[in-house]
């Protein structure tokens, strides 16, 4: 027991010089690389506090030789932006002037779902609030606010995604399928065009693919 406590010791000291020279950071402020790295010093220095028959340089060694990588990769990000943008990659803007850039989006892998629990997290309920929006290097959504937006006088609810029907919010919307369609069609576009399309009691944002973001009063009628 003594041998195990011992070992966890100077673990746990390596472990803790080696972070410190990582610098400050939340997880949700890790560069993927970073993160990478931190999952995998979780898992080598595990097996020699675990397993006394692994000895102990063999966890010690593997730890100093990631903490190393990560610290010259660091220093050849801030000398090459060549190199910085291969690592950590670049910010790419998924919402513009035109509303969602659905293209980006799918380059990123982020779905309209994920877009827009990003949006609420930083209190934006509707789209239409938002006049620019950055998905970081990090994967965080950093949001420039359209000020000249009505404020929702409540939570959006979604009726069409990525040209998908929502049909079990027809009901809370107040609204039915003829309605959606017939809205849709109104607008000279096809079901699968439609990225998003929300609905604030009589306050619609339609977004189709490729095409400026549509935002209007109607009045609903189910």
């Amino acid at each position: 027991m003594l041998v195990v406590l011992i070992r966890t010791i100077i673990i746990y000291l390596c472990l803790l010089v080696g972070l410190r020279l990582m610098g400050k950071r939340t997880i949700g402020e890790l560069q993927p690389f970073e993160f990478v790295v931190t999952l995998a010093v979780a898992d080598v220095a595990c097996m020699p506090m675990q397993d006394i028959a692994v000895p102990l340089v063999y966890g010690i060694v593997p730890l100093f030789v990631m903490f190393l990588l990560h610290f010259f990769f660091t220093l050849f990000a801030t000398k090459s932006i060549k190199f910085r943008r291969i690592l950590n990659g670049k910010p790419v803007i998924i919402i513009n002037s035109d509303g969602i850039d659905s293209e980006s989006m799918a380059k990123l892998n982020i779905t309209v779902n994920d877009l827009l629990e990003s949006l609420r997290s930083q209190q934006f309920f509707s789209v239409e609030q938002v006049r620019f929006a950055v998905c970081e290097t990090n994967g965080n959504v950093s949001i420039l606010a359209n000020e000249e937006a009505p404020a929702p006088s409540g939570v959006p609810v979604t009726l069409v995604v990525e040209g998908r029907l929502m049909e079990t919010n027809f009901k809370p919307a107040g609204v039915d399928k003829a309605f959606v369609e017939g809205y849709v069609k109104d607008k000279g576009l096809k079901m699968k065009e439609v990225v998003l399309f929300t609905l604030d009691k009589e306050r619609v944002y339609l977004q189709p693919r490729g095409k400026k973001y549509i935002a209007e009063n109607v009045a609903v009628s189910a």
